[in-house]
């Protein structure tokens, strides 16, 4: 068996029904008991604390142990085919997650006529749990289209009206919000909640050694305790105005998974045992995160087309004080500072960006502080591995305030090159302003030529 299929450790992916979820046994236990009392609970978490996680590999097992019958987890964000143009696009997305548990499969045409109501009918023969995983899709895709939304609810609702079925609605906490509009339509209109937070430090210690252990592999205690003690630090701000990293009371679970496995890829193989010294030369901490980080921006530049520049320097601009320390931006109408949402929404999606709604706005910050030194050290290495000289100077001329004298001095050169397609716009920003002073001056010089000949013609006469 290679080394990368003995991993133990998932890395930035949701666990899965059959692997073992460590460091969430009290999180299971009150879930399912909150389940079948309630019937209908809301599950909310900020992004990247692993409600998919507990769902497919701590829920949906304790579930079938407790003789209900859980359906395939249901997603409501699938785009219908044209085939199935007119339907309600939720609620077709929730029947065909529901039909990939069919021993006979059903033409789509067939699935298309159905809702989520009329497919699974008015009463089960057992009792049966439905599973909604990232319902906030319902509350992003096509936000202005409510009356769809509300068609969905009413459908939700119908199909939740038999005392023999049971559901989980798992959501972004950012997004609870939205849901205001339309719980009123459901039986229990999602009164119950419950709340899934990042790891503490001793559900993280077990998170770190157990995967390890069962893998046969002995991760010394002192070896956790120092990778989840750096995972956990976050950046405050000093008295004298300077900055100081303090553990604080949570780890990220994605950024755990992420450090573990690249800790254990790197180790030898023959080794049976992690200590301090293996985490320290091996499992460096910021090496891992910035391999994620770097990983991360480059897939969500490929995937959106904008370069890799402009995520990178969005990061620096508007996620990262002078100081050091996260700083926190206000969702705009279609950009947020620069970037475009759906170019963000991206990015939380890879738990680099943590979104937050206060007050009915949302908000983005960087997940954690832990990340502020790998994203910091990795963009300047990566500018000056992949930026030419423009791009260093105007990234120069932007962090002291975009001064006159870091302009360029040559007219020919700041035109040819803004000829160049594709440039990013702050490079753009820099060589018109290049330019505009260029020929400010050019024409300043002009004039003084035209009233020096002027007065010696004068004095001539």
């Amino acid at each position: 068996m290679s080394q990368a299929a003995a991993n133990p450790y998932v890395g930035p992916r949701a666990f899965t029904t059959g692997e073992a979820l460590y460091g969430r046994s009290s999180e299971r236990a009150a879930l399912l008991d909150l389940l079948v009392a309630e019937r209908v609970v809301l599950l909310h978490a900020p992004s990247g604390a692993g409600k998919s996680s507990l769902l497919y590999a701590g829920l949906i097992p304790d579930l079938r142990a407790e003789g209900f019958v859980v359906r395939p987890p249901i997603r409501v964000g699938t785009e219908p085919p044209a085939s199935a143009a007119g339907v309600n696009r939720f609620s077709f997305s929730a029947v065909l997650s529901l039909a990939e548990g069919e021993a006979q499969p059903r033409p789509m045409a067939d699935l298309a006529t159905l809702t989520l109501a009329s497919y699974l009918g008015p009463a089960p023969a057992e009792a049966e749990v439905l599973i909604f995983d990232q319902f906030e899709e319902v509350l992003t895709i096509e936000p202005i289209d409510r009356a769809s939304k509300h068609a969905f609810f009413a459908d939700l609702a119908a199909a939740l009206r038999s005392s023999l079925r049971w559901a989980v609605i798992a959501i972004r906490e950012d997004h609870m919000a939205g849901l205001a509009p339309y719980q009123r339509a459901l039986p229990t209109r999602l009164k119950t909640t419950f709340h899934l937070d990042l790891l503490g430090v001793e559900a993280a210690l077990e998170a770190v050694q157990l995967p390890a252990r069962a893998a046969g592999v002995e991760f010394a205690d002192a070896a956790a305790r120092k990778l989840v003690d750096d995972l956990r630090q976050v950046q405050v701000q000093t008295v004298e105005g300077g900055t100081a990293r303090v553990p604080g009371p949570h780890v990220e679970p994605v950024q755990l998974q992420v450090a573990c496995r690249d800790l254990w890829d790197r180790k030898p193989a023959e080794d049976r045992a992690i200590d301090e010294c293996d985490v320290q030369q091996i499992g460096d901490v910021d090496q891992a995160l910035t391999r994620y980080y770097d990983a991360q921006v480059a897939a969500v530049a490929g995937a959106t087309g904008l370069a890799e520049l402009e995520l990178r320097r969005w990061f620096d601009r508007a996620l990262i004080s002078e100081q050091g320390l996260r700083g926190q931006v206000l969702q705009g109408a279609t950009q947020t500072q620069g970037l475009a949402n759906a170019v963000v929404r991206a990015l939380v999606d890879t738990h680099l960006v943590r979104a937050e709604q206060r007050r009915g706005m949302v908000w983005f910050e960087l997940a954690h502080d832990r990340l502020i030194g790998p994203v910091r050290a990795s963009n300047a290495k990566w500018s000056s591995d992949h930026l030419n000289a423009i791009q260093r100077q105007a990234q120069l001329w932007d962090s002291q305030g975009r001064p006159e004298s870091l302009l360029l001095p040559d007219l020919a050169v700041i035109e040819r090159h803004l000829a160049e397609p594709g440039m990013a716009a702050l490079e753009r920003s820099f060589l018109e302003q290049s330019k505009l002073l260029r020929q400010r001056e050019a024409e300043s010089l002009r004039l003084h030529r035209i009233v020096r000949w002027l007065t010696a013609a004068a004095l001539l006469v």
